[in-house]
């Protein structure tokens, strides 16, 4: 990509993405929802532009991980609540999301996180709080731009909520 940005690769993409979904865990807001969805959803044509066309008639065992990660993100559920979302933004197009999300402003029991404030903003889409749901997209992505290797993997992540801590 050429003029302006300097996003002009996957791994530019990934780090933006990185950025503004730190921001968001932090300070959830409708802002912070428009910042994060896109690139939630289009990293995955980025990485693998080719589409479902390349792979179509390969076995899941002979993909590519490019492949693999645009094959596994086109059936997770939590991808297809992104995928609404962002052409809801797009296109103005409800799809249903009206009547499956709630924004509940102040701090709930349940959905707050270590670190929220008592004046939280809530997003829930299908009673499930949104950075859940942007957490399993994002932790896909993370997976493919940081692969560990069983054998030379010195340090374990456990997978919380939505930070990875040391264990």
């Amino acid at each position: 990509m050429s003029g302006f940005y300097s996003i002009n690769s996957p791994n530019r993409l990934f780090e933006r993405l990185t950025e503004r979904f730190t921001v968001f865990n932090k300070s959830p807001s409708e802002d912070g929802i428009f910042d994060v969805v896109f690139p939630l959803y289009h990293l995955r044509e980025w990485i693998h532009p080719s589409g479902h066309q390349s792979y179509k008639d390969k076995t899941p065992g002979s993909f590519t991980r490019e492949e693999s990660l645009h094959s596994a993100l086109h059936y997770m559920p939590e991808y297809r609540v992104i995928r609404n979302i962002c052409n809801n933004a797009k296109h103005f197009d409800d799809n249903d999301l009206s009547i499956r999300t709630k924004v509940y402003k102040g701090a709930r029991a349940g959905l707050m996180t270590c670190g929220d404030s008592l004046g939280v903003t809530h997003f829930l889409v299908d009673g499930v709080e949104i950075r859940k749901i942007f957490w399993l997209v994002y932790r896909m992505y993370f997976e493919y731009f940081n692969p560990v290797s069983p054998a030379t993997d010195t340090e374990h992540w456990a997978f919380g909520d939505l930070e990875a801590q040391p264990v």
